[in-house]
C-alpha cells in the first residue's frame, strides 16, 4: 500500500486543515463511501468485502476488561457507530450515541474439533451481511477454544474501515484493555477530528481548481489505455465470482538486499523496484507494452486523520510504458514517474477516475491486476496477562484477476499472489511467481539489459515459443462498451492453440496447452541468435516464424487481433479445429496471391468514405477497426490501419445521398460499425434520417459472433427506435460463417432486438477448412432462420492478397451450395451463392453437363444486365470469374 512521502505530499500541503467545524443536519458520505454505497446497492446484491481481524488470546482473559475496551473503541470513533440513511435519493451519515457499545456474541468450541470449526466461523462472519441503515456496522465474536484459549473476531463493514484501520484498532484495543484491566485511564491521545469531519472537509476542498487539476491529470494519463490481457487457464465466466486462492513465496535476504541497494542507487523506493519487476512479468506474459496496474493507496495525506478508523484507502492506476524496448534502468525511471504522478493526484477518488475514462454505461475495468505493498503490518500489541497472536484471515477472496501482495518482514520480502480460481490453476500462478523472482533477479543483476530480451525462463521452457515484442499495436480507435475494448491487438503466447491470454480460453478436449507455456523469449546463443533488430517471433497455426513489419505488410498479413468472447466461444463450441482459421494467423497467408481491391471499391468511391456502385445502394466506410480481425478479410488494405478511406465528413456524404434519389438504402460498413460508440453511431444516423428517399439503414457486423454483449448497450434500442420513427427500416446484417459462432448470447440479443422491430439478414463466406461442408452450412442457415435471421448471401471467398487460400473451387462451391439446399426446408432456401466481382454481384448457378459454369448478375451498374444468364467454360481449379476463359 502506497503511503505518500513528505516530499510527494508538497502539492497537497496547500490544502486547508481538517477541522471539527459545525456540521449540517445531514452529513454526506465521503467520496469513497459513496462509491461503495453505490456498489453495494447494485442489482446483483453483491456484498462488498468486509474488514476482518482475529486476535488469539492465550492466558487469563478478563472478559469485563475486554468488553470495556471494545465499548471504548466504539465511543472513541464515531464511524464505528454510524449508520446510513437516504433522503431525496442521497445517502447520509447518522452518528449514534457514544454509549451504544459493541455487544459480543460468544461461541464455545471446547467440545468441538476446534480449528475446523473456528475456520468455518471466520468464513461465516466474512459473508454475513450488514444492514447499513439499521446498524451496527461492526460486530464482535468471542470464541472459546479452551479454558485459557480464546479468539476475538472483529468484523467491520468496508464503509467504516480499511486495512490500515486494523492497525489502529489493534493498537488502541491493547491500550484500552490494559487500562481497564489495571483500573486506570487510558493513555490514548484525543482525536482532533472524526471521520464525518473528514468527509465534509473532502467535499469542500476537492472542488473547483483542485478537482479540475487532478481530473485533467487522470484523463490525460489514462487516455487510450487498453485492458491488460494476461493468459488464463479457463474462460472468464459471464458473471465474475470472487472466489480466490493464493501462492505464498519469499524473496530471501540476499535478493532483498540487492533490490534495496538498486533502489537507493537509482533514487527510488523499494516499492517502485518491485513494481518494475511485476510490470516486466506482466508485459512478457501479455505481450503488451502499455500496461495499467492498480495499487492500493492508504490515502491518509493529512496528519489530522492519521489516527482515525475509517474508509480512506483508495486505488491508484499506474500506467507503465515498456515501448521501444527500454533498458531495465529506464523502466525503473518510467515506473517511478508513474508512481509519483499518481501519488501527487491521489485525492481524486478512483470511482471518479473510472467515470472520467469510461462512458457511464461502461463496466470495463481499468485494470484487473494489482500490486499491494503492505507497509502497515500487524501491530505488535501486548495485553497484560495474555499472549497475543494475530489469527490469519484467509478469506479466499479475489477482487481482481491477480493481486500481488508484498511486505518487508525482517530482512526478507514476503509475498503472496492472490488469483481468481475461476481463471487460473494453482500451477500456473506458481509459475508466475517464479517468473517474478527471475525478473527481480535480472533487474538486480544488470539494470542495463533490455526489458524484452532479459532472460526470464524456466529451465524446462527454454525450447518453447515466445511472445514477441510489440510492433505498432493497433487498437480500436473509438471506445466501445462492454467487452469490445477487450478485443485488442494481442501477441498471444499460443496463437495456434487458442487458450489465449487473460481473456484466454482453454479446452482440454481440443489439445490446448496451458496458459503457463510459451511466454518467455528464448535465451540467445551464438548458434541461434534469435530475432534481430526490427524483427519479432510471431505465432502461427503451424508454428512460429521470425518476421519483420515490412514482411507482414508486403504479404498483407494482418496482426493477430481477437475478442475475448470469441476465443471462449470457439474453444467451447466443439468446432475449434475449423473456427481457429477465422482468426488465427497461418503460414499460408505469405503464399496467397491476389490484390487488395477485388470488387472495384476505389473506382466506385464518389466522396471520401462513400461508395456508390449500384444505383439503389450506398456503402459507407465508417471505421477501419473490427471487434476481431478475420484472416479472410477482403478489406485488408483498411482494417487495422489508419486508413484515409474512412468517411471524414458525413455532411458531405448526406449531401451526395440527398442529391441521388435513386439511392434507397445505405450500408454502414468498414471495419465494423459496432466498434464505434452508440453515441457516434447516433451522430452518423443524424445525417441520414432527414433524407426522404432513404428507406433503410443497414449495419454490417460480425460483432454478434465476436462480442454479442455489445448489443446489450441500453442506448442501442433508442438508436433503432429513432430509425423506425423516421419511417425507415433498421437492418442488421450479421456475418455468421459457421454454426459454432452462434452463441446463446447472440441468440438472446437478436431476439430482443427483433422484438423492437430490428430486421436481421445474414451473409456468410464459403471458406476452405472452415465451413466447406454442406452439413455445416445447412445447419448454420437453419439455425439462423430459427432465431429470426434470414440468410441471403453465401459469398465465394475473394482472391485477396494474403487470403486467397480460403477460396474453394467453383466446382466444389456449387456442390456445397446444392448440398445445402438439399438439406433445408422450402422456406429456409433463401440464400444465393454469390461472387462479389469487380463487374457486379454474380450469382453462381450451376456447372452444366456441357462443361460450362452458368451465372447471372444479381447486381450490376448497368440495369439491363441484371438477371441475365451467361456462362463460361469451366476449368478445373478455377475459383473466380477471371479464372474462366471467355467464349
Amino acid at each position: 500500500m502506497i503511503k505518500i512521502n513528505e516530499k510527494d505530499a508538497a502539492p497537497l500541503s496547500a490544502a486547508p486543515p481538517v477541522e471539527a467545524l459545525p456540521r449540517p443536519s445531514r452529513v454526506p458520505l465521503s467520496f469513497r463511501q459513496q462509491r461503495l454505497w453505490i456498489l453495494s446497492h447494485l442489482a446483483d446484491g453483491s456484498e462488498p468485502r468486509h474488514i476482518q481481524m482475529g486476535l488469539r488470546l492465550r492466558g487469563d482473559l478478563d472478559e469485563a476488561a475486554l468488553q470495556s475496551a471494545l465499548d471504548g473503541l466504539v465511543a472513541r470513533h464515531e464511524v464505528l457507530r454510524t449508520t446510513f440513511g437516504v433522503q431525496d435519493g442521497e445517502p447520509f451519515q447518522r452518528i449514534g450515541p457514544a454509549k451504544v457499545g459493541l455487544p459480543l456474541k460468544r461461541n464455545d468450541l471446547t467440545a468441538a474439533d476446534a480449528e475446523p470449526a473456528l475456520s468455518e466461523l471466520i468464513r461465516h462472519e466474512a459473508k454475513a451481511a450488514f444492514n447499513l441503515e439499521v446498524g451496527p456496522v461492526i460486530r464482535g465474536r468471542l470464541v472459546c477454544l479452551g479454558v485459557e484459549d480464546h479468539v476475538l473476531l472483529i468484523t467491520m463493514h468496508h464503509m467504516v474501515s480499511d486495512d490500515w484501520s486494523r492497525t489502529i484498532l489493534t493498537r488502541e484495543f491493547s491500550e484500552l484493555y490494559a487500562a481497564a484491566r489495571e483500573g486506570r485511564a487510558d493513555r490514548l491521545t484525543s482525536l482532533p477530528v472524526q471521520y464525518a469531519d473528514y468527509a465534509l472537509w473532502q467535499r469542500r476542498w476537492l472542488a473547483g481548481e483542485v478537482l479540475k487539476c487532478q481530473a485533467d491529470y487522470w484523463r490525460q494519463i489514462l487516455a487510450g489505455a487498453q485492458p491488460m490481457l494476461v493468459p488464463t487457464d479457463w474462460p472468464r465466466p459471464a458473471q465474475q465470482y470472487q472466489s480466490g486462492n493464493f501462492v505464498e513465496f519469499v524473496l530471501h535476504k540476499p535478493l532483498t538486499a540487492q533490490l534495496k541497494a538498486l533502489s537507493r542507487c537509482h533514487g527510488t523506493t523499494l516499492f517502485v523496484t518491485l513494481l518494475a519487476g511485476w510490470a516486466l512479468v506482466l508485459a512478457r506474459l501479455s505481450g503488451q507494452d502499455d500496461l495499467v496496474i492498480g495499487t492500493p493507496s492508504a490515502n491518509r495525506t493529512r496528519s489530522e486523520v492519521a489516527g482515525l478508523i475509517g474508509l480512506f484507502v483508495d486505488t491508484l492506476a499506474l500506467r507503465i510504458d515498456l515501448s521501444d524496448d527500454p533498458t531495465l534502468e529506464k523502466l525503473l525511471e518510467r515506473v517511478n514517474a508513474a508512481a509519483l504522478g499518481a501519488q501527487a493526484n491521489q485525492e481524486l477518488p478512483f470511482g471518479q477516475v473510472v467515470e472520467l475514462v469510461n462512458s457511464p454505461i461502461s463496466h470495463i475495468p481499468i485494470f484487473q491486476v494489482i500490486l499491494a505493498w503492505q507497509n502497515c503490518g500487524a501491530e505488535a500489541a501486548k495485553l497484560p496477562g495474555l499472549e497475543l497472536e494475530h489469527v490469519r484471515i484467509d478469506d479466499r477472496v479475489a477482487e481482481h484477476d491477480l493481486a500481488l501482495e508484498l511486505a518487508e518482514v525482517g530482512e526478507a520480502i514476503r509475498g503472496r499472489l492472490i488469483y481468481a480460481t475461476s481463471l487460473f490453476e494453482r500451477s500456473t500462478v506458481e509459475r508466475f511467481v517464479e517468473y517474478l523472482q527471475q525478473a527481480l533477479s535480472q533487474i538486480a543483476a544488470d539494470s542495463g539489459q533490455r526489458a524484452w530480451s532479459a532472460a526470464l525462463l524456466l529451465a524446462e521452457e527454454r525450447d518453447r515459443r515466445v511472445v514477441e515484442p510489440p510492433i505498432n499495436a493497433a487498437h480500436p480507435q473509438d471506445p466501445c462498451i462492454q467487452g469490445l475494448s477487450e478485443a485488442q491487438e494481442e501477441r498471444d503466447p499460443e496463437a495456434h492453440a487458442v487458450i489465449y491470454d487473460g481473456l484466454s480460453y482453454r479446452d482440454r478436449n481440443v489439445g490446448a496447452t496451458s496458459a503457463t507455456t510459451d511466454v518467455w523469449p528464448p535465451q540467445s546463443s551464438p548458434t541461434n541468435p534469435g530475432p534481430g533488430p526490427g524483427t519479432a517471433v510471431m505465432n502461427f497455426i503451424e508454428g512460429t516464424r521470425v518476421v519483420t513489419e515490412g514482411e507482414l505488410q508486403a504479404n498483407s498479413v494482418t496482426r493477430y487481433h481477437v475478442a475475448q468472447f470469441y476465443r471462449q466461444q470457439i474453444t467451447n463450441s466443439g468446432y475449434y479445429d475449423q473456427l481457429k482459421y477465422i482468426v488465427e494467423p497461418s503460414f499460408e497467408e505469405f503464399e496467397s496471391p491476389g490484390n487488395l481491391d477485388t470488387s472495384g471499391e476505389h473506382d466506385n468511391t464518389v466522396v471520401p468514405g462513400l461508395q456508390h456502385k449500384y444505383p439503389q445502394t450506398g456503402l459507407l466506410l465508417v471505421t477501419d477497426r473490427c471487434v476481431s480481425y478475420c484472416r479472410f478479410c477482403f478489406r485488408k488494405r483498411i482494417v487495422g490501419k489508419d486508413s484515409d478511406e474512412i468517411a471524414p465528413d458525413f455532411t458531405q456524404i448526406a449531401r451526395y445521398i440527398g442529391n441521388h434519389p435513386e439511392m434507397t438504402n445505405v450500408l454502414l460498413s468498414g471495419g465494423d460499425p459496432f466498434v464505434l460508440s452508440t453515441a457516434k453511431l447516433d451522430k452518423i444516423v443524424d445525417h441520414l434520417l432527414p433524407i426522404p428517399h432513404l428507406n433503410s439503414i443497414r449495419f454490417g457486423t460480425k460483432a454478434l459472433a465476436y462480442e454479442p454483449r455489445r448489443f446489450e448497450d441500453p442506448a442501442l434500442p433508442a438508436l433503432f427506435q429513432r430509425i423506425h420513427e423516421a419511417g425507415k427500416a433498421a437492418v442488421i446484417v450479421t456475418h455468421f460463417d459457421h454454426i459454432g459462432e452462434i452463441s446463446v448470447d447472440a441468440e438472446r440479443n437478436i431476439r430482443s432486438l427483433r422484438a423492437r422491430g430490428v430486421q436481421f439478414l445474414n451473409q456468410a463466406v464459403l471458406l476452405a477448412k472452415v465451413n466447406d461442408d454442406p452439413d455445416v452450412l445447412a445447419s448454420t442457415f437453419a439455425k439462423c432462420h430459427h432465431i429470426g435471421v434470414r440468410p441471403y448471401y453465401l459469398f465465394q471467398a475473394r482472391p485477396v492478397k494474403g487470403a486467397s487460400h480460403f477460396q474453394v473451387s467453383l466446382r466444389r462451391g456449387l456442390e456445397i451450395s446444392h448440398g445445402i439446399n438439399q438439406r433445408l426446408s422450402g422456406i429456409q432456401k433463401t440464400f444465393k451463392f454469390i461472387m462479389s466481382h469487380y463487374t457486379g454481384k454474380i450469382e453462381i448457378i450451376d456447372l452444366g453437363a456441357d462443361g460450362r459454369v452458368y451465372m447471372r448478375y444479381h447486381q450490376n451498374k448497368i440495369p439491363e444486365k441484371i438477371g441475365k444468364i451467361f456462362s463460361r467454360p469451366h476449368l478445373d481449379g478455377s475459383c473466380w470469374l477471371d479464372d474462366l476463359p471467355e467464349g
